[in-house]
């Protein structure tokens, strides 16, 4: 009968239990958003250097999209990754640009061309198509099968684009 009398009331456990697993996720969230990138506010954005123009690259990929992180090149360079639910930007000499996303198979389709003033904001958006090619058999021993993802660059409307962008983790400028 006394012992009974000595244990703690179940819903002291509880909210014992509670506290630690509300302690948890904090840090976990806290770990993920840091390693995630960061939001920018607009405002806190150095201004244009003279003469260039602004790239903006996002990818706002869905929980089905290939999370492979692809170069980004511009006239054949490599500028920066293209990171899921990411965004970053890269100041350039005005002039025009072929830019493509390192993938297994290329195709035109796929690039932007673009022609840069001084001044002047674009915004591109990186599409990841899951599965697009893909072969192999659907026997349970076949080790043969294979799926690669093709991304494309889309140049984006700029009210659009901003909204977009505002929306995913800023990974910096001029990478």
């Amino acid at each position: 009968m006394f012992w009974g009398a000595m244990e703690e009331p179940m819903w002291t456990k509880s909210i014992v239990l509670l506290r630690w697993l509300l302690s948890a996720l904090a840090g976990i969230a806290t770990c993920a958003t840091a390693s995630y990138g960061q939001w920018a506010p607009a405002g806190s954005l150095p201004p244009i250097p003279p003469g260039e123009a602004r790239v903006w690259f996002y990818r706002d990929a869905g929980i089905y999209d290939s999370q492979e992180q692809p170069y980004i090149l511009m006239n054949g360079t490599i500028i920066g990754l293209s990171q899921p639910r990411g965004s970053f930007y890269f100041d350039v000499k005005s002039g025009f640009y072929h830019v493509t996303v390192q993938q297994y198979l290329s195709n035109p389709e796929e690039d932007a061309n673009i022609n840069l003033v001084p001044g002047q904001q674009v915004y591109l958006k990186i599409v990841a198509l899951t599965n697009c090619i893909d072969s192999g058999s659907n026997r349970r021993a076949s080790s043969s099968e294979f799926s690669r993802p093709c991304f494309y660059v889309w140049n984006i409307p700029t009210q659009i684009a901003q909204a977009d962008v505002a929306r995913t983790p800023f990974y910096g400028g001029n990478h």
